[in-house]
């Protein structure tokens, strides 16, 4: 099956404003909350960097970074997805920082080494292993000599532990597996790594989980526990 923008627009346009507000700009529920905090610790924003969010959905980390007064370009496909950023940073008063529109994160619009950071939250399981590839050549492309990439994923292993779960519901119990076709690119830290070193990143991976925090710090099962993966790449 192949996603298209308009997958993403119709779940854009299928969620009211108020709940986006409180998902992602004033969230209201502890894992939305804990996954900005994660994120926004990693990017550290400071007035007046350039800072840009890659698959940015309705502005989230552009937004975050905005309030700080970085000046923010938020990048995404989706064209009610940079309506609906465009809409709530200016209701939030914002704007005067921002900068959103629609593009191919393949063929990123901006000139070299332009960006002191860069950061893409759960947007890489959504494209294929070489288009990986591609973004982080661009990536490296536009970004500083000093700059550094933040990526936030799901961890590929926990989400095959939980494949193997709800298989197993639904042979003991009847239970509906459920289905998504938006996560065909999960990845795991050493195919990941492959890439980047490909691409002369220097990577460090950090492991968190926004549901359940205490199994980011397990010793040695957090690498299949833990929900999420925190990449950063340094140039």
């Amino acid at each position: 099956m192949i996603i298209t923008a308009k997958d993403y627009d119709y779940g854009i346009l299928s969620q009211s404003l108020q709940y986006l507000i409180e998902e992602y700009y004033r969230p209201n529920k502890p894992y939305s909350k804990r996954r900005i905090k994660i994120v926004l610790r990693a990017i550290k924003p400071r007035a007046h960097e350039k800072i840009l969010d890659i698959g940015c959905g309705v502005g989230t980390f552009a937004f975050h970074c905005a309030k700080q007064e970085a000046k923010t370009f938020g990048l995404d496909y989706s064209s009610e997805s940079i309506k609906t950023a465009n809409k709530l940073c200016e209701q939030f008063k914002v704007s005067q920082h921002t900068s959103f529109l629609i593009a191919n994160a393949m063929q990123l619009p901006f000139k070299n080494a332009y960006f002191d950071k860069i950061v893409s939250a759960d947007f890489i399981e959504h494209i294929t292993h070489d288009e990986k590839a591609t973004l982080l050549k661009e990536m490296y492309r536009v970004l500083k000599p000093q700059g550094y990439i933040i990526i936030f994923t799901p961890n590929a292993i926990r989400e095959k532990i939980g494949d193997l779960y709800w298989k197993a519901r639904n042979i003991l119990f009847k239970d509906k597996i459920p289905v998504s076709n938006l996560h065909y690119g999960l990845i795991n830290k050493p195919d990941f790594a492959k890439i980047c070193a490909r691409n002369n990143f220097k990577l460090k991976t950090y492991y968190k989980d926004i549901t359940h925090p205490f199994l980011a710090y397990i010793p040695l099962l957090r690498r299949s526990l833990a929900l999420n993966l925190l990449f950063i790449l340094k140039k």
